[in-house]
């Protein structure tokens, strides 16, 4: 097939075809996500896109194996109480609605930095419809917030997203080096405050809805069903440590979860049948896929001429350059999955870096912030639609404030990453 028609080959045209498949089946219909990319996968087998080793490779791909292995540490920590314990103890009563943003916001961004966002959300929702009833404030103006906090504590680590691994690892096994776990760490901190900031100044854009009451009390007074002993500090340890050492680069974060996740089960923290109910095999799927589709984008020659497109267009400025990027990466994100657009959006930014001259650090990292900064619509982020129902939202609610935060934390990313990570010159 060496057939070329408008500049691509027949390959180019049938990953084309296949992307932009994916991108209405997942936006018009309530077909699985995970169905959906298994369908791709075997689109780009079949046509020969992709050998058999690179169309299944995301099945073996590290930064999917660590995101199926911390299910089993979330197990551990959710099943002896430490996440339950955290969220009876960090919201506290606040006097105002501001404080109550922080006392929300902090908390739940946190504990995503190192946690399932959608885990962490779903274990908050019911205790802060609660909560919102207690402080006299309609839940739908602290659910969005809960789940724009997750996004954004999420990019704080490598951890924290899924996005986060497929990037880093794509890195690594285009340039070999390995990112440090805490390498999004400043840039993400800063995003975080940002955020909350426009948060607490756009709240009025935070409509006042009237949400169900379908099982609020029985989530309130669950995250009291576990008991907080000694397995629950047992299993906060095992967590910290394997943070710590993957941060510290004593080991490799694969194997430091591996080992967190054997601890757990070891130390009666989750059982195995626990552990094996926690894991997301759909999740593991659209990982997978994601990294099928982005092998296509990449080896069809797409993502070069995508970045050589946006190039032309914006010049040899590397700064206008990741913007363009970044803004585009954060309008497709609103409509895919973050992992499939971390994906998809990788050998695009990487190829703008190359063709510029520039050490691809900073494009990764702001391209990490960016395919998370989904605010605008509820199919965004799972996280969204976990508040959704209970919230009692419109699908325009979220539009309101979504659209002037991803501008806004558009613009924090690109000057913090700049301000952080000197735009370097490749020698």
């Amino acid at each position: 097939m060496d057939a070329v028609f408008w500049g691509f080959s027949v390959h180019a045209w049938i990953t084309i075809v296949t992307v932009l498949a994916v991108f209405s089946t997942l936006i018009f219909t309530k077909m699985r996500a995970d169905i959906v990319f298994l369908g791709a996968m075997g689109v780009l087998f079949v046509t020969g896109v992709l050998k058999a080793s690179d169309a299944f490779s995301g099945f073996s791909d590290t930064s999917v194996i660590v995101v199926g292995v911390l299910f089993f540490v979330v197990a551990g920590l959710m099943q002896t109480g430490v996440m339950p314990w955290i969220v009876k103890h960090l919201m506290g009563q606040p006097k105002t609605y501001s404080r109550a943003i922080v006392r929300l916001m902090l908390p739940v961004a946190g504990l995503s930095a190192f946690l399932s966002n959608t885990t962490v959300v779903a274990m908050f929702v019911g205790v802060v419809k609660m909560w919102a009833k207690k402080l006299g404030i309609a839940p739908s103006k602290l659910l969005i917030p809960l789940s724009y906090a997750s996004g954004m504590g999420g990019i704080c680590t490598l951890v924290g997203t899924p996005p986060n691994l497929i990037i880093s690892g794509l890195y690594t096994s285009k340039t070999g080096e390995v990112m440090n776990v805490l390498s999004p760490t400043i840039p993400g901190l800063f995003c975080l405050a940002v955020g909350i900031l426009s948060v607490i100044a756009m709240r009025k854009l935070l409509p006042e809805r009237v949400a169900p009451e379908s099982h609020a009390e029985e989530a309130a007074n669950a995250e009291e069903v576990v008991k907080v002993g000694f397995k629950t500090f047992l299993s906060a340890a095992i967590m910290v440590a394997m943070v710590v050492l993957s941060a510290l680069e004593v080991m490799p974060l694969l194997q430091c979860a591996i080992l967190a996740a054997a601890a757990m089960l070891v130390c009666r923290c989750c059982t195995t049948d626990q552990a094996m109910d926690a894991v997301e095999w759909d999740i593991l799927m659209v990982f997978a896929g994601s990294v099928a589709l982005g092998l296509a984008i990449q080896n069809t020659g797409v993502a070069e001429r995508m970045a050589k497109g946006i190039l032309s267009i914006c010049g040899s400025n590397p700064i206008v350059v990741m913007a363009a990027v970044c803004l585009v990466a954060t309008f497709v994100t609103e409509f895919i999955s973050n992992t499939a657009a971390g994906a998809m959006f990788f050998p695009i930014m990487y190829e703008a870096a190359h063709h510029l001259g520039y050490e691809p650090l900073p494009f990764m990292i702001a391209l990490m912030i960016a395919v998370s900064s989904s605010f605008a619509t509820p199919i965004g982020s799972p996280t969204h639609m976990l508040v959704y129902g209970p919230g009692g939202y419109r699908f325009t609610d979220f539009a309101r404030i979504g659209i002037p935060m991803n501008l806004i934390i558009l613009a924090a990313n690109i000057f913090i990453v700049c301000l952080v990570f000197p735009l370097t010159p490749i020698h």
